[in-house]
């Protein structure tokens, strides 16, 4: 997701489909995971990425109820500030949600944004290639081995739509590298803005969302939350 955009657009990240976890009618998807999102058949997650925590109560009462990704964080301040709202989070396992082990707020773990994007490498730097899945499989495993109880999402980026998005450099056209990827997860997720997209491939044609999920569902075999 671009740095430069702020956006508090409802992200409707989790989209549940019958393949993933969806065996039992009515049944939640996170019933695995004991300190994961809640249980309650009804509940879905509607939140807002990257957003200042001092603006949860405005959130909460707008109806979200979950925020993804804090800004170099989560800090001990964030996380007072969430709970003080009643929000909840999936965040970065870093020291300090490791010390929250047992905070109910925290839903989950936030495994990185786009990895299979091209990365910086510094300012005027320019571009390296993509994260190996290798090493987001790896990682995955460090972040549960940590802590099981709560699910590891992961976000994509547009290539999971578009095969053509150049801004996967190197793998761009290797929509191969995706079933590893999402190895590397419970919940796996992507983003792409077609209603908004400066390319005319991508621009308009609102369908690369629904491409996207079923493509994310067929690789990920039903195994985790799409």
């Amino acid at each position: 997701m671009q740095r430069n955009m702020i956006f508090a657009a409802c992200l409707s990240i989790f989209a549940f489909t019958c393949g993933a976890f969806g065996k039992s009618a009515g049944a939640s998807p996170y019933v695995k995971w004991t300190n994961g999102p809640s249980h309650d058949a009804g509940f879905f997650p509607i939140a807002v990425w990257l957003q200042n925590p001092a603006k949860a109560g405005r959130y909460k009462a707008a109806g979200f109820n979950t925020y993804v990704g804090l800004w170099k964080g989560p800090t001990e301040k964030q996380l007072a500030e969430l709970k003080k709202a009643g929000m909840n989070v999936i965040c970065h396992q870093n020291e300090v949600a490791l010390k929250h082990i047992d905070d109910p707020a925290i839903i989950g773990w936030m495994h990185g944004d786009e990895p299979d994007n091209a990365q910086s490498l510094g300012k005027g730097k320019g571009y390296g290639p993509p994260v190996p899945p290798k090493r987001i499989i790896d990682d995955y495993r460090k972040i549960r081995t940590a802590d099981a109880t709560r699910p590891v999402l992961l976000n994509l980026g547009q290539g999971v739509a578009w095969d053509g998005w150049h801004g996967r450099g190197v793998r761009t056209n290797h929509p191969e590298d995706y079933p590893e990827y999402v190895k590397g997860c419970d919940i796996a997720s992507f983003d792409i803005y077609p209603a908004a997209h400066p390319k005319p491939q991508v621009s308009g044609r609102l369908w690369y969302v629904a491409n996207g999920v079923k493509r994310l569902v067929k690789w990920t075999k039903g195994r985790q939350i799409v």
